[in-house]
């Protein structure tokens, strides 16, 4: 949700450029790399939501066979971190003991995106699926990323809770990546794992929220903005 790991640039191989030349340069940065700065910038319930996103996409997946640290090293990190925001009672104790359980959480994230970082060899659609996001390309990558897609429609689903997202399909894009928050909460995303098809449907919504949805589009350079906001009720 591409050929990037070919490391071709519009029929050029990077090994047949010498090593100065800008364009060599170019194909090396297009390369796809994990970004790791929600580690430390999400708040307690991101961070968790993260993570389980992560452990969800990493497992059985055969890209990367033996992730270290291991599936089960980072789960039970993450275990006790959701432990201790639980018990997090606003008390002097109750948060440092909070601070001190994110701090293993955070080292095995940042540890894991290494591993994930050298499996995925560059290739967009390969990171995406460890549930880490892609660090954002600029310059020349930025310029052969994918159009954001257009023609965004989000109506209610068939059932509570539901909205249902659609858009047009773009040119270069593999996978179509969701985000949404509410009309109260703009900036507080959810951003859903990608999909090779441009149609989502979000479910587990308030009924009688006004949600903000968005749709970016993810090809073999990287990934366009985010679209244009479409808003709707959930029921």
């Amino acid at each position: 949700m591409n050929n990037v790991e070919n490391n071709q640039s519009n029929g050029t191989s990077e090994s047949s450029i010498p090593a100065g030349n800008p364009l060599a340069t170019a194909i090396r940065s297009a390369l796809a790399k994990p970004a790791i700065s929600f580690v430390g910038l999400s708040s307690d319930q991101g961070l968790i939501v993260s993570g389980g996103r992560i452990t969800a996409a990493m497992t059985s997946n055969p890209a990367y066979p033996v992730p270290m640290p291991s599936l089960a090293v980072l789960s039970a990190a993450r275990d006790g971190f959701i432990a201790a925001v639980n018990a997090n009672d606003r008390g002097k104790l109750a948060i440092a003991a909070r601070n001190k359980a994110r701090e293993p959480y955070e080292a095995a994230l940042r540890q894991l995106s290494m591993y994930v970082a050298q499996h995925c060899q560059g290739d967009l659609v390969t990171l995406l699926s460890s549930g880490y996001p892609a660090q954002r390309q600029r310059g020349t990558v930025a310029q052969m990323a994918p159009p954001t897609p257009g023609n965004l429609k989000v109506r209610q689903g068939p059932s509570s809770g539901q909205l249902v997202g659609r858009c047009e399909r773009t040119v270069g894009a593999a996978l179509y990546q969701w985000r949404f928050a509410t009309a109260a909460a703009p900036t507080a995303y959810t951003v859903t794992d990608t999909s090779s098809r441009a149609r989502v449907t979000l479910e587990g919504l308030v009924p009688g929220t006004q949600y903000l949805v968005q749709v970016r589009a993810c090809g073999n350079r990287g990934s366009s903005d985010w679209s244009d906001a479409a808003v709707a009720y959930a029921v």
